[in-house]
């Protein structure tokens, strides 16, 4: 069994095979789905036919179920989610909602235990996890 992932709020699994699905709007108000590869570190992403989206845009994420948003209350530019992995534990997921911007952060007991991407460096406030 692979890991699933949940979201926070509502605590349904929001994944599908291999992806992650979530609403994302984009800088003009457009609303389309989004599918992320549920391996962390693979930054593959899809989108809904007709929704655009451009490198470096900021996007606003909410879970399909409840619509809640999946913002990081301390940094703006950070979505978390909940990883439930082949063992049942649970992690915090927390990555960039840059389009294009490879970061992501699995949190224990507000410990970062794993890191994954490039830029990681942009983000290198250590408390910005502590207040999902």
């Amino acid at each position: 069994m692979k890991a699933s992932y949940k979201c926070p709020f509502c605590d349904n699994n929001i994944n599908i095979d291999e992806n992650i699905v979530l609403i994302a709007k984009n800088k003009v108000g457009k609303r389309g789905l989004i599918f992320l590869h549920s391996d962390l570190g693979n930054y593959t992403s899809d989108f809904s036919d007709d929704f655009e989206v451009a490198e470096g845009d900021l996007l606003k994420l909410s879970c399909p179920i409840c619509h809640q948003n999946l913002s990081n209350k301390k940094n703006d530019s950070l979505a978390y989610l909940i990883q439930v992995d082949e063992d049942g534990k649970e992690y915090k997921i927390i990555f960039s909602k840059v389009y294009g911007e490879k970061c992501t952060y699995k949190v224990e007991a507000q410990k970062v235990v794993k890191t994954y991407g490039e830029h990681l460096a942009r983000y290198q406030n250590p408390d910005w996890f502590l207040l999902l």
